[in-house]
């Protein structure tokens, strides 16, 4: 038996795939400490989706820090200043909380 769905999750009828999340709606969001700006969506509380360019990596802070300390870009997870930027963004409604199928194309 399939157990019932969690949170704001829900089956589609008959099985349908769900919309490809990056048609959702990316919104700029601008990092408080940096300035960096990278495109993000929230699809809920815990499900950020967050795209960065060349010139957002170059202008991050925390991204500089860390390569200079010898890391590779592309293997350091997430700058925590833009993460808080973007829950902050999310909070004051400037990144809205929308599951990809909602999020229309």
């Amino acid at each position: 038996m399939i157990e019932a769905a969690i949170g704001d999750w829900q089956p589609l009828p008959g099985g349908a795939a769900r919309p490809d999340e990056r048609r959702a709606r990316y919104c700029e969001v601008a990092c408080d400490r940096c300035g960096a700006v990278v495109l993000a969506a929230k699809f809920s509380v815990h499900h950020t989706s967050v795209q960065w360019d060349a010139a957002a990596v170059r202008t991050c802070a925390e991204f500089a820090s860390r390569t200079a300390a010898g890391e590779q870009t592309a293997l350091v997870e997430r700058c925590g200043s833009m993460r808080a930027s973007i829950e902050t963004a999310a909070l004051e409604g400037r990144v809205p909380v929308v599951p990809p199928w909602l999020a229309g194309p």
